[in-house]
């Protein structure tokens, strides 16, 4: 089962699942569960559970979702959400598919300021994130794009050096490089865009 983000609450959430699926099951059929680590705060991960890969169908489904959530009243401010776009982002083909940019570990109080810098993203790419839980309460997390070039990287096919002054490809690169740097991340595991 895949697991992919939806927000940070600081502090423990108590039993939000029951009250959070009534007041969300209008507009999205996802599994909504939470995921609690204490590194070195207290903090609850509000994830949605697929058996799919992300695609920007899914994405554009917790867009909608968040919106939902922020209208909460007892929720309001508690939250930080990935998909609460200041412009909502087109959805031209849902079925198209995100695949892994960078693949990291990193300390929960990290995750929002790692949110951050890709939510900040100037392309038309939509951002995910795949979570999984280490010993020690550290956090390996796939950051997921949708993009041509990843999706022939997760092919196995190499990037054509004529591609490599594209302005998506430098783009790419410039978002690796950030997102590689220690005060961010605990490590780098894996990169699908190298030097």
């Amino acid at each position: 089962m895949n697991q992919y983000l939806l927000g940070i609450y600081k502090g423990e959430v108590s039993n939000p699942l029951n009250e959070l699926m009534e007041d969300t099951s209008k507009i999205s059929k996802n599994s909504i569960t939470t995921i609690s680590i204490s590194s070195p705060e207290n903090l609850t991960l509000l994830v949605g559970e697929e058996e799919s890969q992300l695609s920007t169908g899914l994405t554009d489904q917790y867009y909608l979702l968040t919106k939902e959530l922020q209208k909460l009243n007892h929720y309001q401010d508690k939250f930080y959400f990935v998909y609460d776009y200041r412009n909502r982002k087109k959805v031209n083909n849902p079925t198209v598919k995100c695949f892994p940019l960078i693949k990291i570990t990193i300390s929960g109080t990290k995750l929002q300021n790692l949110i951050q810098t890709v939510k900040d993203i100037k392309q038309d790419v939509f951002a995910g994130f795949k979570i999984n839980l280490e010993e020690s309460d550290l956090l390996i997390v796939e950051v997921l794009l949708s993009s041509p070039m990843l999706e022939v990287i997760n092919k196995g096919e190499r990037i054509p050096e004529s591609s490599q002054c594209d302005k998506h490809y430098l783009y790419l690169s410039e978002l690796t490089e950030l997102l590689s740097d220690p005060t961010l991340c605990n490590s780098v595991q894996t990169k699908a865009i190298t030097g």
